[in-house]
């Protein structure tokens, strides 16, 4: 491991008391065979205060001091009881969380609140000092079952409850404390079936096979976006409960619905990743729309929020590097170049950034290539106090990374990979390369906007390890059809096959469905020869295409257009800026990859330290969006679900020409960017020169 400091600026530990009764510093006091504390009381001291401090009721301290019944008298010396119990008192880290104190101390959260009412009201702060109870049993109040509860049979007789509702609680929220489902609770409780108030007293139920709350497992349920086709009769209800979701998600996600539910539409369906559809629901009628009971528990309240602009700050970097491995004169592979790469490119964009006034305390470590050698750099106690995890580069290493990076508070940036079931479930990740599923319907919908018009050919493949876009045709032929757009289909075959689908008086789009390079081999011929002067022919592919090298000389005969999260204008300032800057510091060209693996540690630098020292740590909880200088990526982060971490979801439409290069359409506009119309200008006003 290697650490980098770009400031002399030191890491403060977690602050961690210790308290039993046995280390307060007061004096003690023996009186009829009892130990006292003797204490004395300050300015504005109440009951609550020094109960708090000594853990100890208001009632023992009044027992033991005869006339405080009338309340306390400053600088009046108290009696206060001594006890054996130890207890603790844990000041709280900025970046600490009740879950992690929770974890740390093997206690639930609900006995931190117990112990701590104010937390409860007011939130979990920096600085606070929590008192830490030891472990103890759940105990519930006992209530005796009248005629209105449902009997239970003698040979099982567990104790109904009550609970007491509190601020800030909902029915999702106590029937998870409980474990059991919300129909239970308003079965029982049939007045709360619109919500729940403040001291409502509830009757709750033991937990039987038929009350208990299904698993959470991922068996069986939907973890992709997909498409839903309505068929007649069908409800927002009955779709819903098929895919496990909420029907507002369904609603958020298909703005057509504003105007009713039809037959024949194409819905999008998202991931089912979240709680059990019966845990927030009620049947009504299986002919109108379910509405939610109550709200999800918010997870910020679990969380120390920090949205104090910040001027230092702490990244670490845990990539495989590998360096070990590599002697002075051995070749480095590949991927660790990339890595190495990505790293420089993170400075050169703290370099700028250094001086526009912020400082940072960058630790950078090899982390291998497998889940054991991540958890062991994850033993690292300075990594708790970071604001930025950055990695890993393979997907194995995700998961503990990503319940570190939950557990202290820190954003996990993920640069790399698309695959990762984590974000799903973890507001602390920010993945920078949306997933596939996500990004066919993007594709889609950029698709549409820009062809709509045009002859659309979707070119299939019968070899299936050819036909590897089969996800994206199926899912742009459903949008394509809801929307009423004609398109063909056709079965790579021979050149006759093609041209029949094509036309003379429009433009023709042709997508072969395939990232294969064997397969666009033997495409790409056929496709290059059916341009002729009647008949217009552009290509619509993937960005994999970029890097294929030996059928270059096939790519880009024609007009080809693709989705990407990245593009790099070379006219920009900004990039001409950094490519010089890179040359400068590390007397060497960027390595020659789509996307640039140094503008990817570049974006992420600026992007990410523009949103702490403009929004503080806990950025993604501010409004307003983030106005960061990137120059390859177009990040704009969105959550993937209410619990969900949060995925890139800015794309290009990107237009290579052999003519004019590759140039950007707005993914947003869908319009040509302004600096790309330049360039455009720039080439004709050459031509007409050399003509």
């Amino acid at each position: 491991m290697k650490k980098f400091w770009c400031s002399i600026f030191l890491f403060s530990a977690i602050l961690f008391q210790a308290w039993s009764n046995n280390d307060l510093n007061y004096p003690k006091k023996e009186v009829n065979g009892k130990t006292y504390y003797e204490y004395t009381v300050q300015k504005s001291e109440g009951f609550y205060s020094i109960c708090k401090k000594f853990g100890v009721t208001e009632d023992e301290i009044k027992k033991a001091n005869p006339g405080t019944e009338k309340g306390l008298t400053y600088d009046a010396v108290l009696l206060i009881p001594y006890k054996e119990a130890a207890y603790y008192v844990h000041k709280v880290n900025r970046k600490e969380t009740l879950y992690s104190i929770s974890k740390q101390y093997q206690i639930s959260i609900e006995d931190i609140y117990e112990a701590n009412p104010e937390v409860k009201e007011k939130g979990l702060k920096s600085g606070m000092e929590l008192k830490i109870p030891e472990k103890k049993k759940n105990s519930v109040q006992t209530l005796t079952v009248n005629d209105s509860v449902p009997k239970i049979k003698k040979d099982n007789q567990p104790s109904y409850s009550v609970h007491n509702v509190e601020k800030g609680e909902t029915l999702y929220s106590i029937s998870r404390m409980y474990g059991i489902s919300v129909e239970e609770i308003i079965r029982l409780n049939p007045d709360v079936k619109d919500g729940v108030k403040i001291g409502k007293k509830l009757i709750i139920p033991p937990v039987h096979s038929n009350t208990a709350i299904k698993s959470n497992s991922v068996e069986g349920r939907n973890l992709k976006f997909v498409t839903h086709k309505v068929e007649s009769k069908e409800t927002l209800y009955s779709i819903s409960k098929q895919y496990g979701v909420t029907h507002e998600e369904i609603v958020r996600l298909n703005p057509i619905l504003n105007e009713g539910l039809k037959a024949g539409m194409i819905l999008v369906i998202p991931p089912s990743f979240n709680k059990p559809l019966e845990a927030d629901t009620v049947c009504v009628d299986s002919s109108k729309t379910v509405t939610p009971l109550d709200s999800i528990v918010d997870v910020e309240s679990l969380f120390v929020r920090s949205k104090t602009p910040k001027k230092e700050i702490n990244v670490a970097i845990a990539l495989p590097f590998q360096l070990s491995k590599a002697a002075e004169k051995t070749k480095i592979d590949g991927n660790t170049k990339k890595f190495l790469e990505f790293y420089q490119g993170f400075l050169i964009a703290v370099d700028s950034l250094r001086k526009t006034g912020l400082s940072y305390n960058i630790y950078t470590y090899d982390s291998g290539k497998n889940e054991a050698e991540i958890k062991k750099v994850l033993e690292k106690e300075e990594l708790k106090t970071m604001d930025l995890l950055i990695g890993p580069a393979y997907t194995s290493q995700i998961k503990p990374m990503a319940d570190f990076a939950l557990a202290n508070n820190v954003k996990l940036v993920i640069p790399f990979s698309s695959k990762s079931d984590e974000t799903l479930v973890n507001p602390n990740i920010f993945q920078i390369n949306p997933p596939v599923d996500k990004v066919n319907f993007q594709m889609a919908e950029l698709f549409i906007k820009q062809f709509k018009d045009n002859n659309i050919v979707i070119w299939r493949f019968k070899n299936a390890s050819d036909d590897d876009k089969q996800l994206f045709a199926d899912t742009l032929s459903s949008m394509l059809t809801a929307k009423g757009i004609p398109f063909k289909t056709v079965m790579f075959d021979n050149i006759a096959t093609i041209r029949a689908a094509l036309v003379n008086d429009k433009e023709n789009v042709v997508i072969p469905m395939t990232t294969s390079q064997v397969a666009l081999s033997q495409a790409l011929p056929m496709v290059n020869m059916l341009q002729t002067d009647k008949r217009k022919v552009v290509l619509f592919g993937f960005s994999e295409w970029q890097n294929y090298q030996s059928i270059s000389k096939d790519l880009y005969v024609l007009p080809t257009y693709y989705v990407s999260p990245f593009h790099v204008d070379f006219s920009n300032p900004e990039v001409r800026r950094y490519l010089s800057k890179f040359r400068h510091f590390y007397n060497a060209e960027p390595f020659n990859s789509n996307p640039q693996y140094g503008m990817i540690g570049y974006d992420i630098a600026v992007y990410f330290s523009t949103a702490i020292s403009t929004k503080g740590h806990d950025f993604e909880f501010s409004k307003g969006a983030i106005q960061a200088n990137t120059i390859q990526a177009k990040f704009s982060f969105v959550r993937m679900g209410e619990k969900s971490g949060f995925y890139s979801n800015g794309l290009y439409i990107i237009n290579h020409d052999d003519k004019i290069g590759r140039t950007a359409v707005d993914g947003l506009t869908m319009k040509v960017c302004p600096i790309c119309q330049e360039n455009i200008k720039k080439y004709e006003a050459q031509q007409k020169k050399k003509k």
